[in-house]
């Protein structure tokens, strides 16, 4: 994640506690911060398993694509749901539920097809809550081993629905939609080891979720070609998770990799002043912006060696605070609303993609290669992650999220086209933001928790989409109708924009990341 630690030509990091209250910077421009009882610096107390070198050795880097791979081909399967819910269809799945003589696929059909994709895009977000709180208290580790056999669990039951009783799809796609995101979840920490663009990698993963919804297409595709049914497919993928998670469990340990500033705190190893060759651009920087009446008030105070780090809040007023002060903050509350509804639409579209095209599957064929191919979108979506604040972050995801909505809402096949960009780019670029976000606002002690809570919230409103699907089945509501009311609830989404920028406006001008 973006790390706001320079202030002005000083580092907060390099100043120690004299006892008084107050820091002293340190001669040989290094320190060693020591945490006393009554400080509010919480980090956390657990020591990992590791040594400063995970920051610096290449074995980093096999654990990273490992990872980027194992994402890529479990996270967020159950969103490649179009391909799969065609093949059900042809395989006359729930046909059962059609009248005599009705055309299939009918609209009970449809609906019972829609639920299953409606849990499983349920569990993908609301099982963030267990899987989180078992990631904090037992690690990733074993995190990403229950991810394993919760996908198994999950093929093996889809040959099962296939076999005996249908209505098992549903419980089936529920275990995927488990433990394809507990995969992520036990993952996402391993982006901290590359300090320097921790940003980036966290959207490269994010990038690899959003790739995983091509595995149906692929499915689809194997099933088409050699005349296989889908369900044996499955139980194929099922083995090939096993040589895909065994060098994962090697690499990972048993705690999660942390920031590299924070295991130094934790570890007591000296954080050296890298910056003193930049003092003189700095020092110019600093005269510039003297011009600001808080600013002047607040470079000065630093310039005389009085920072206070308690005082000072750095970037976030609720970072590494308890978790019932940051779940009652107007920061997670804007998150909520924010992710809840911006995903709600993405999910939504998603689930009517494929009555929207009924006769014309070439579109639905364009709209899950254009979906699966916002991998293609990681270096943009990294590069603006790493080199924008992240109030513009916020700007930007919100802003081409309006953009998707006004597509989508314009009933010409032409302009689909170019829902189907914004839609895939959106969806890259809003987790992208989400996990940067929980990251730098609030910090790391809760954040498996704090994911998981958000991501109910997402998960319990994204159900919502059940309801627009029945709606537009039997009712006069159309799909326009439903995606004109979320491009509207979209705008106020800004707020998120707002509250971030207002409470950072000053800090901004005096913290610089560092890239």
């Amino acid at each position: 994640m973006k790390d706001y630690t320079q202030v002005s030509n000083y580092d907060i990091d390099d100043y120690n506690e004299n006892g008084s209250g107050s820091y002293q910077k340190n001669k040989n421009g290094a320190s060693t911060l020591t945490a006393p009882s009554n400080q509010r610096v919480i980090i956390e107390k657990e020591a990992n398993d590791a040594s400063l070198s995970i920051y610096t050795n290449k074995s980093r880097y096999i654990t990273m694509v490992l990872a980027s791979f194992q994402m890529l081909l479990v996270s967020g399967m159950v969103f490649g749901w179009p391909a799969l819910e065609y093949e059900l269809e042809k395989q006359n799945v729930f046909e059962y539920l059609c009248k005599d003589g009705e055309q299939l696929p009918c609209p009970s059909q449809g609906s019972r097809l829609n639920l299953v994709y409606t849990i499983g895009a349920f569990t993908s977000t609301g099982s963030a809550f267990l899987t989180g709180a078992i990631y904090d208290r037992y690690g990733p580790r074993k995190t990403n081993f229950l991810s394993f056999l919760l996908l198994v669990l999950g093929c093996i039951l889809w040959y099962c629905s296939y076999l005996y009783e249908p209505n098992l799809y549903i419980l089936s796609f529920a275990l995927i939609g488990t433990g394809g995101p507990a995969c992520q979840v036990s993952l996402l920490h391993i982006s901290n080891l590359f300090p320097s663009t921790s940003s980036g990698i966290t959207s490269l993963f994010s990038g690899m979720f959003v790739g995983s919804s091509i595995i149906f297409k692929v499915f689809s595709v194997i099933a088409n070609k050699y005349s296989i049914e889908v369900s044996y497919i499955f139980l194929g993928y099922m083995v090939l998770l096993v040589p895909l998670f065994i060098p994962t469990w090697i690499l990972l340990r048993n705690k999660p990799f942390i920031p590299i500033n924070d295991f130094k705190i934790l570890n007591n190893i000296p954080i050296s002043d890298n910056k003193n060759n930049n003092n003189n651009s700095n020092n110019n920087n600093n005269n510039n912006n003297n011009n600001n009446g808080n600013n002047t008030e607040i470079t000065s105070t630093i310039q005389n060696n009085q920072i206070n780090p308690e005082t000072l809040n750095l970037f976030s007023n609720v970072r590494e605070q308890p978790i019932f002060t940051q779940i009652f903050s107007k920061e997670f509350f804007l998150l909520c609303f924010y992710m809840s509804f911006n995903s709600l639409h993405l999910v939504y579209y998603m689930g009517v993609v494929n009555d929207m095209f009924e006769d014309k599957q070439i579109y639905v064929d364009i709209f899950n290669y254009m979906w699966s191919g916002g991998v293609f979108f990681i270096p943009l979506v990294g590069w603006m992650m790493v080199k924008t604040s992240l109030h513009m972050n916020c700007f930007l995801v919100n802003l081409f999220a309006l953009v998707f909505g006004v597509l989508s809402s314009i009933n010409i096949n032409q302009v689909q086209l170019g829902t189907f960009v914004f839609a895939s780019f959106t969806n890259v670029s809003l987790w992208s933001f989400y996990f940067i976000y929980l990251s730098d606002v609030f910090g790391n002690n809760n954040y498996g928790k704090l994911l998981g809570l958000s991501s109910v919230v997402v998960a319990v409103v994204g159900l919502l989409e059940y309801l627009f699907v029945y709606l537009n089945n039997f009712t006069f509501v159309t799909y326009s109708d439903i995606n004109i009311g979320l491009t509207i609830v979209k705008v106020f989404c800004f707020a998120l924009v707002y509250i971030i920028w207002k409470e950072n406006k000053n800090k901004y001008k005096l913290y610089s990341p560092i890239l």
